[in-house]
């Protein structure tokens, strides 16, 4: 399991040209479920997304508050292409992406285990399987790659 987590100040999701959904202060997530992802992998990276201390305080130190402290959102996208391979020739091997209805279960947990922590109207996500535009302000810039392997 891989996960693009970019600071946002801003973040929304386009599909069929309506916005369906968005967030102000948060958390953008491109997460992509391999072949290989299990619930432990969803739950060892959804209590990493959760508890990571990316958010300044009050005195505007870095690095100090998680997301839940800092009172943000998150937005959340599946993306398979994560799992792209490019190591031989010019077109992307998809392979160990999971299928479809699988990683759609998987990331549906991931989902439940976000909101359960931070709560229902705090974490949103995009369509599954449709085609998204997604729009964000990056903030410090912060992005950050994790992956259930490292």
């Amino acid at each position: 399991m891989k996960i693009v987590l970019q600071k946002v100040s801003q973040a929304s999701v386009v599909v069929d040209s309506k916005v369906i959904s968005s967030i102000k202060h948060g958390y953008m997530l491109l997460v992509g479920i391999s072949i290989d992802d299990s619930m432990a992998e969803i739950d060892k990276l959804s209590k990493k997304v959760l508890s990571l201390r990316i958010f300044e305080d009050e005195s505007r130190n870095l690095w100090k508050k998680n997301i839940k402290e800092a009172n943000g959102e998150i937005l959340s996208v599946s993306q398979f292409t994560l799992m792209a391979k490019t190591k031989k020739g010019t077109k992307p091997d998809f392979h160990l992406a999971q299928k479809g209805h699988i990683a759609k279960e998987l990331y549906e947990e991931f989902l439940k285990l976000l909101r359960s922590d931070l709560g229902e109207e705090k974490v949103k996500d995009g369509e599954f399987g449709a085609m998204m535009s997604c729009s964000l302000t990056n903030e410090g810039p912060v992005t950050i790659i994790l992956d259930s392997d490292q």
